[in-house]
């Protein structure tokens, strides 16, 4: 998605006619109808009723349109805002700083970088790699950092999370393990596996281990033959065969010989993803600088 789409989309939608809009917007008719196109393709709604264009292109918002004009009138106000701040201050590089959960995925650090930098392209973007989820809300809370990537739930007060991806949970597994010619694990196949854990030290992750155990009626403790500090050890273990781990599905195993992992259902077969990890931007909730506010904006689910 693209800063000048949603110009476009506001433009459009406050004009209900795309004559008169691309005539405000300085732009041709054709290139602004393709670009709404391109927008509503990215998004994979409607956002103006086809059936109502006529030869004089008036159009109507979709529900769907209605909605996203509200945030996106939010992020081009909350842009313009940073902006302005940046300016008049007399900034030639703003700097923000970025605290990093550091189990999340590269691609996804890469990801957020980009579309920060992609609508403030003389961003700079200072990362700082913090070891659980507590450490990325309290250095946000304290302002050692103005952004945290992390993941729910939030246990510091002040904070304010923008969602942008959603992970669910697969069984890890040597390739030499009994299940590991199956499609998938159901639930009651997690009876009687040994287990290999990294423990409550990592927070979110065993809390929603135990929480699809629960769900499964399986008491897992007496079968947790080794607990590990680590999620390299983790994998070590489980290459060797000592048992089998929850992991976040996200987690890249091209690189990994000998293991492979399997997503978990019910029993008729069906994904199950009642339980999963849900990744956040989070920032304070009363937070008075405007770039932050406006690189918090530009979030949207998903980008995963």
């Amino acid at each position: 998605m693209e800063f000048r789409q949603l110009k476009y989309f506001v433009g459009v939608a406050e004009a209900l006619h795309f004559g008169q809009a691309a005539k405000r917007l300085f732009v041709s008719q054709s290139a602004l109808s393709q670009q709404i196109k391109l927008l509503e393709g990215e998004l994979g709604v409607d956002l103006f009723v086809s059936i109502k264009r006529t030869k004089w292109h008036q159009v109507e918002l979709t529900q769907a349109g209605a909605l996203f004009l509200i945030d996106a009138k939010r992020i081009l106000q909350l842009s313009e805002q940073a902006i302005q701040t940046v300016r008049q201050i007399g900034i030639d590089q703003p700097t923000v700083r970025l605290g990093i959960f550091k189990l999340i995925l590269p691609e996804r650090i890469v990801g957020m970088m980009e579309l920060f930098t992609t609508h403030f392209p003389a961003l700079s973007v200072q990362l700082v790699e913090l070891a659980n989820t507590v450490e990325v809300q309290e250095w946000v809370a304290t302002d050692r950092v103005d952004l945290g990537m992390t993941v729910l739930p939030l246990v510091r007060e002040g904070l304010v999370a923008k969602t942008y991806a959603k992970t669910n949970y697969t069984i890890l597994m040597s390739r030499s393990h009994p299940l590991a010619t199956q499609t998938g694990i159901r639930l009651e196949q997690l009876h009687n596996q040994k287990w290999i854990d990294v423990g409550r030290e990592a927070g979110v992750f065993f809390g929603q281990a135990e929480e699809i155990c629960r769900r499964a009626n399986v008491d897992r403790a007496p079968n947790i033959v080794q607990h590990v500090p680590s999620f390299e050890l983790l994998k070590s273990m489980v290459r060797l065969g000592k048992g089998i781990a929850f992991i976040p599905a996200s987690l890249d195993l091209r690189q990994e010989p000998g293991l492979l992992s399997k997503p978990i259902l019910h029993a008729d077969g069906t994904p199950f993803d009642e339980v999963a990890i849900r990744h956040v931007l989070i920032h304070k909730s009363e937070q008075p600088n405007p770039l932050v506010q406006a690189l918090s904006g530009l979030v949207k689910f998903d980008l995963s």
